[in-house]
């Protein structure tokens, strides 16, 4: 069984770990993991392992372990995990004795690498609380987790009406950052006033101010947007600050020059943020996804500069009215909130009874999720991160960024979701399957400076101009228009969704069944049935395509009628500002 899985590795083919963990179902190896995160329920999972000395495949068996322990940290964080072993069962044991050092617990954040990544989230979560590193505990004692009750008096469905509700008389920002672009839309008596699209590329940067200005900026300039009376000179200036292309320089001078000419903003009711890493409370947590990493390689103590994120909340705060109110979350916990509000004010509203999973591929690949009680449970739920495919070793020998890599980009590690669902597994795709039909089809986009050499690698060009969105939407579009090649690389993105689909229901034991797409993929409704059609070979699990047809309140009406945006680009802004809107008075 373990040789059949080798092969399929090193032919190249993807071994997906859900597919593993079934064929282990009958392990001679029982461990019992049991993790207790921060905050909430303590989770507990069984674990099957085969036991061999053949080297190979006990290489194949640690890193499948492995896989298993680290996807249950990125998902869950947590104070401690434990894990009980059969009495006298060696094979355990000796696994078991590696997680310490494999893991590196003992380790400073700064010099873990590949697994130990996922503890430097769970440390930086369990700090904020006061509470000690994380630590693993091996033990023979079976450990009983008794199953939390939702509280009592809560009501998902409820408490999604009631933010649009509320919406509708307030002034608010909501702000979606991305790896690429900074999305915001104003809203004022519960109609969308503007909307703005800011491209940028954080990864570059080096200190965290630079990060933070850019957002600020981005929130003063819709404020000014949103006060400036119905003039002519107010709407050519208007026009100016909203321009996707305008300087940085420009957008400032704009702001000033509103303030001097017309008084100065209005101040929000609410700020709505979606962040893309890890938010417990309100507090950017995590710090080590790939948005960050100019500013790691950079800082000489990275602890202390990406602590100044903390601050991030009481900087926007500033710009709320007394009572007012900042509302951060991980873009993929906003992406399933946005999917729940529009559900909730839909002819299906029942379904979010039971909560929304949701997924938004673009830049990276985000999750979320809102349980039965209409809230974003408290943990990392970094399933990007996750390890959904332990083959594929060719793509392995690649740089991490070099397209044709399934290594992740932060850990360094292989066939995790970054490389899958996100951009970087359609331009992986493209590159396989144009070397298999169509070779001539590589040197077009090397022709058209989407790629670029350097040394034996292949990499998406960033000079003279950053092409991670073009090139994916030259790959939509020739999708979309029927292009054989193309429509396979969706459909096999489709199929590491069916994969996510599986993994997240093992991890997560959620109640709900409702799984909605957001993001640049479902752009184009020809990916997003590609998509499912891939996500059908292998298990019939259909999702909502978070387009124009998710849209029932009234501001996400308006961005739905608008005929320059679209729900695809800045549906998450909304939801972000409703998200706001979730906790005024």
């Amino acid at each position: 069984m373990i040789q059949a899985l080798l092969a399929k590795a090193q032919r190249g083919e993807n071994v997906y770990i859900t597919d593993v963990r079934d064929a282990f179902v009958s392990g001679k190896t029982k461990i019992v993991c049991t993790v207790e995160p921060a905050m909430g329920a303590t989770r507990q999972w069984e674990l099957r392992l085969p036991q061999t000395e053949d080297p190979r495949e006990l290489a194949f068996v640690q890193e499948y372990f492995y896989a298993y322990i680290y996807n249950v940290i990125s998902t869950f964080g947590g104070l401690r995990m434990t894990l009980c072993l059969p009495p006298e069962d060696a094979f355990a044991e000796t696994i078991c004795g590696t997680l310490a050092e494999v893991f590196q617990v003992e380790l400073a954040k700064s010099g873990r690498s590949g697994y130990g990544k996922c503890l430097n989230v769970a440390d930086r979560i369990n700090a904020a609380f006061r509470q000690p590193p994380f630590a693993f505990h091996i033990t023979t004692e079976q450990t009983h987790v008794r199953a939390e009750q939702p509280a009592a008096g809560t009501d998902a469905l409820s408490a999604f009406l009631d933010a649009a509700r509320k919406a509708e008389t307030a002034t608010l920002c909501g702000i979606d950052i991305g790896g690429t672009d900074i999305k915001v839309v104003g809203t004022r008596g519960g109609r969308i006033v503007a909307v703005k699209e800011f491209d940028w590329n954080p990864s570059e940067m080096t200190r965290v101010e630079d990060l933070i200005d850019k957002i600020l900026l981005m929130a003063d300039l819709m404020a000014a947007a949103i006060s400036l009376p119905d003039t002519l000179q107010a709407r050519d200036l208007r026009a100016e600050m909203l321009n996707k292309d305008a300087p940085v320089d420009a957008m400032r001078a704009a702001v000033r020059l509103a303030a001097d000419t017309f008084g100065p903003p209005l101040l929000y009711d609410g700020i709505g943020v979606c962040f893309p890493d890890v938010v417990i409370n309100d507090r950017i947590v995590g710090g080590e996804t790939y948005k960050t990493r100019g500013i790691r390689a950079a800082s000489g103590d990275y602890e202390a500069e990406f602590a100044k994120l903390k601050n991030l909340r009481e900087i926007l705060a500033k710009r709320c009215r007394q009572g007012g109110a900042v509302h951060i979350a991980n873009d993929g916990s906003l992406a399933a909130y946005t999917a729940a509000v529009e559900t909730a004010h839909s002819p299906n509203a029942g379904m979010v009874a039971d909560g929304v999973l949701a997924h938004t591929l673009g830049t990276e690949f985000g999750s979320g999720w809102i349980d039965e009680t209409g809230a974003i449970p408290q943990i990392p739920l970094e399933i990007y991160n996750c390890i959904i495919d332990i083959g594929n070793y060719p793509a392995r020998a690649y740089d991490v960024n070099d397209v044709r890599s399934v290594n992740n980009f932060n850990t360094g590690l292989p066939g995790t979701l970054q490389k899958y669902g996100s951009q970087s597994g359609a331009y992986r795709l493209a590159m396989r399957l144009f070397e298999e039909s169509a070779p001539q089809r590589i040197d077009e986009l090397f022709d058209r400076g989407f790629l670029t050499r350097r040394g034996e690698g292949v990499y998406v060009a960033s000079q003279p101009a950053d092409m991670r969105k073009p090139l994916l939407e030259h790959l939509m579009r020739l999708a979309s228009d029927g292009d054989a090649v193309c429509e396979r690389i969706f459909r096999e993105i489709g199929e590491f969704l069916a994969v996510t689909f599986q993994e997240t229901d093992f991890l997560l034991g959620q109640k709900t069944n409702l799984r909605v797409l957001l993001g640049r993929f479902v752009k184009h409704a020809r990916c997003s049935e590609l998509m499912q059609e891939g996500v059908d070979r292998r298990l019939p699990v259909p999702f909502v395509s978070g387009d124009s047809d998710l849209a029932f309140t009234p501001l996400m009406k308006d961005l739905r009628d608008d005929p320059e945006h679209t729900i695809a680009q800045f549906g998450q802004a909304v939801g972000a500002a409703h998200f706001a809107a979730s906790v005024l008075d």
